[in-house]
């Protein structure tokens, strides 16, 4: 664990979503997501931990926007969209 609770909430959420959607030559894609839905639970529950409902509302949102740009081949976009809210939750939210 970090100083920084939110680096640690987001370095789940991230983590899960390169679980789900950037394994394409994994051996076991059903436990990459099975470990890519324990890895969002467990930042989720740090997040819930924290008792931040406004971060909690912004990282649902970033979720979801990442599943869709994945959805839509959108690789790039996921990315960037990760990379940014890791930028910004890492240095203190």
């Amino acid at each position: 664990m970090s100083d920084n609770p939110y680096a640690d909430v987001i370095a789940d959420i991230a983590g899960g979503a390169r679980m789900h959607y950037e394994n394409p030559d994994s051996a076991d894609p059903d436990l990459d997501l099975l470990l890519g839905d324990q890895s969002y639970a467990s930042g989720l529950l740090k997040l819930a931990a924290l008792g931040d409902v406004e971060e909690t509302a912004r990282l649902a949102e970033l979720i979801s926007r990442v599943a869709q740009a994945y959805a839509e081949g959108e690789t790039a976009v996921a990315r960037g969209l990760l990379a940014e809210a890791e930028a910004r939750l890492g240095s203190g939210g």
